[in-house]
């Protein structure tokens, strides 16, 4: 994303083009959507149809929970060390997850949406997204079952997203939601045979699911194991057959919540899904404070200059924003260098986003 004060990058043309709806490449690309429900390869082939319909330079697939950290189930033209810096550091101060665990609801998301004051959003737009290559995201959140759902994201390299590139997504965001809740059901409804799929990605924790008469018609093995260790599960299923969806029974170590299919839910219409969470992990380090630490050689005014520098900016750019000459930017810049043993900009901005990952 570029700040509304900030010179916006000259628009380069993005790796993979758009076709027209119209097309016979587009019509060939939404079969093979259809062809692939039911399989593995299902998201990966909704990604590519919706990076087909706009232009941009890598995607994205994250599995967001209210619960639990964010998962990155794939990419493409994404380099694997920054999958790794964003898996280990920065899924925790996902603006796009935050908004997930907050009020998520399916449709389309810019990035410009989930901006918010802050050093979270600092870390993320300031410095992962620096070290990414990411100027500005596109995505398109599915809800599964649960508290989870699918962000596929498009991104660009340069520039920002057009608003012709934001109509074409909520265009064509009705049919790919389709696309996503037929591939769900037959899922699901495939749970009935023994030997078909774990609905991989879906089910990740303990799960039982009954339907709108209270007759358990799946249970994973995780979900056995769990009953047959702590009899109290039982309970816990008993006092939520009548719960609003969303609501969790605590009771101990046990944290179970339930949430209600609806009518035309393939596997059990009207039925109920049980997920036991897992046991709750220590608090994760405060994204403010390892930003403070890291940055806590530096002066308040080289902490300044080095933020603008990881938004992008030139020293000229700098030098007009906080008044200073051209000079004093370049001599503090120098300073930063010596402090952290480093020779250029991109060196010092990996520099502190490994102080950063050590913490």
């Amino acid at each position: 994303m570029v700040d509304a004060d900030q010179p916006r990058p000259a628009a380069q043309p993005a790796r993979y083009s758009a076709v027209r709806l119209n097309s016979p490449e587009w019509f060939a690309r939404v079969g093979e959507v259809a062809r692939v429900i039911g399989s593995d390869r299902f998201h990966r082939e909704l990604v590519e149809l919706a990076g087909a319909a706009i232009n941009h330079d890598a995607c994205w697939i994250i599995r967001y929970s209210r619960v639990a950290p964010p998962d990155v189930l794939y990419t493409k033209d994404v380099a694997s060390d920054v999958v790794a810096y964003y898996t280990n550091l920065y899924s925790s101060v996902d603006p796009f997850s935050e908004y997930w665990k907050n009020n998520g609801s399916p449709g389309v998301l810019m990035l410009n949406d989930v901006s918010s004051p802050g050093q979270s959003w600092d870390m993320y737009h300031k410095v992962f997204q620096t070290l990414a290559s990411i100027s500005d995201e596109l995505g398109m959140f599915f809800s599964t079952v649960g508290h989870c759902c699918f962000g596929l994201f498009l991104e660009r390299e340069t520039g920002r997203f057009s608003q012709t590139d934001i109509e074409r997504a909520r265009l064509i965001f009705p049919m790919l939601e389709g696309f996503h809740r037929s591939h769900l059901g037959a899922l699901f409804n495939d749970l009935r045979n023994p030997r078909g799929t774990q609905v991989e990605g879906f089910i990740t924790r303990p799960t039982l699911i009954e339907d709108r008469f209270g007759v358990d018609v799946f249970a994973n093995d995780a979900w056995r194991d769990a009953a047959r260790r702590a009899p109290a599960l039982t309970d816990a299923v008993e006092a939520l057959r009548v719960a609003p969806a969303g609501t969790i029974h605590a009771s101990g170590s046990l944290n179970v919540k339930v949430e209600v299919f609806d009518r035309d839910f393939p596997l059990a219409p009207g039925g109920r899904m049980y997920v036991l969470d897992a046991p709750q992990r220590g608090v994760a380090d405060d994204p403010d404070r390892l930003l403070e630490d890291a940055l806590g050689i530096f002066t308040p005014r080289e902490r300044e200059i080095l933020l603008l520098l990881m938004n992008g900016q030139t020293t000229g750019e700098i030098a007009q924003k906080l008044s200073l000459s051209k000079g004093t930017i370049k001599n503090c810049r120098l300073r930063m260098y010596r402090k952290t043993g480093v020779g250029s900009e991109r060196a010092l901005v990996k520099h502190v986003m490994q102080s950063i990952g050590a913490r």
